[in-house]
């Protein structure tokens, strides 16, 4: 008897960038088997059988509570694949510095640079290919030192939090309120065998009321949850003088963000652009 050929829906929606985060926070609750992500469009992987049993209203509903302008462009049904080979076709190395790269491990030693990070994504987001993981990165090679205790806001896949270890951090306080994600990272500090100096936590920052002093934040978030969270960001780090590095904000957002900043006591010491993101390197106005 033959085996009945497995079938997948491919869902694309149209969402904009800015919101990337969240919609990838609400598709994670739903059954799917990965996402591709480029520019305004996400491409959402389900098992045939699995997206038969949602409901669909509930399904955009939940999207449009992040982004009211979001649209689905196709449902498309195919035949069974090589999972395993689609990936490998998808997730490629990213050169970040000299010094640093990302590869997934399928291609491990293949950049050959100083310092590279393996990252096995759930799906596509937190792989380094995205501009503002890309701005962080570069950040960090800069404002990382020895010894030094950061918090990783919204870890994603862990991806700068292992970074910050590897260039010489001593602690990395990792923080993000998806499941998919803890379950992620932990996989990838395995895939780093980095067995001790990151602690994850799972829980949303907009529910602390304050964080633990630290030497550095990584906040590669969105313009609305950084802004939000300025004051227990600066709280932690002003007596250590140390920085924030923000990303994830769209360049035309820089004049609004650049106002919150010196309204909750930062100066904005470095920018690094790239494609139509910025990234800030934010420090205590009173240090």
């Amino acid at each position: 008897m033959s085996k009945e050929i497995e079938k997948f829906v491919f869902v694309t929606i149209e969402s904009k960038e800015e919101f990337s985060d969240n919609i990838v926070a609400i598709l994670s609750i739903f059954p799917i088997l990965g996402i591709e992500e480029k520019n305004d469009i996400f491409v959402v992987h389900f098992k045939k059988e699995d997206w038969e049993k949602i409901d669909y209203k509930f399904f955009i509903d939940s999207l449009k509570i992040v982004d009211p302008s979001v649209n689905i462009i196709s449902i498309d049904t195919i035949q069974d694949k090589n999972w395993n080979e689609e990936w490998e076709k998808i997730i490629t190395p990213v050169i970040v510095t000299e010094r640093i790269s990302v590869v997934p491990s399928w291609k491990k030693g293949e950049t050959g640079k100083e310092i590279e990070l393996v990252i096995d994504p759930k799906m596509s987001f937190g792989t380094g290919h995205h501009a503002t993981t890309k701005i962080v990165m570069t950040l960090a090679e800069k404002y990382v030192k020895r010894d030094s205790f950061w918090i990783d806001v919204g870890t994603g896949t862990g991806i700068l939090a292992i970074l910050a270890i590897k260039l010489g951090a001593k602690e990395v306080l990792a923080i993000d309120n998806n499941s998919w994600a803890i379950q992620n990272i932990y996989e990838n500090l395995k895939n780093n065998n980095i067995s001790s100096g990151i602690d994850i936590v799972e829980l949303d920052i907009d529910t602390l009321p304050n964080l633990p002093i630290a030497d550095g934040i990584f906040a590669n978030l969105n313009y609305d949850v950084v802004v939000r969270n300025l004051k227990k960001f600066r709280s932690s780090v002003e007596t250590t003088s140390g920085v924030v590095l923000v990303s994830g904000i769209l360049l035309f957002d820089y004049d609004d963000f650049a106002l919150e900043v010196e309204r909750f006591g930062f100066d904005i010491i470095e920018v690094m652009r790239l494609e139509e993101w910025f990234g800030a390197v934010l420090k205590s106005s009173k240090v």
